[in-house]
């Protein structure tokens, strides 16, 4: 018997190389898709932004960056008041 066949080894075969690498890759290549898609963005509940429907120091939500029109938030729950502001304001530049 030769050394091959005593270990069990057996070469593989270049055809086999490539189709094992490619169901390889094509199965990392859905599976960074699925993670992507059920990663949606969270958002932070009102009280934990520390939102309140009245201005603070001039700055209201309707200034900020993270604003949707016309009552909501690109990172707050809920629906939001033009008027109002949270911890995470940020204003438009």
């Amino acid at each position: 018997m030769s050394n091959d066949q005593e270990t069990g080894f057996r070469p593989v075969s270049r055809r086999d190389f490539l189709n094992v690498a490619a169901v390889g890759g094509g199965a990392l290549i859905v599976a960074g898709m699925a993670t992507r898609a059920s990663a949606a963005p969270k958002k932070f509940s009102q009280q934990q932004a520390h939102y309140q429907p009245i201005p603070k120091s001039g700055q209201r939500c309707q200034t900020c960056a993270l604003w949707q029109s016309p009552t909501s938030c690109q990172a707050v729950e809920g629906q939001v008041s033009p008027a109002g502001w949270c911890m995470l304001y940020q204003p438009k530049g």
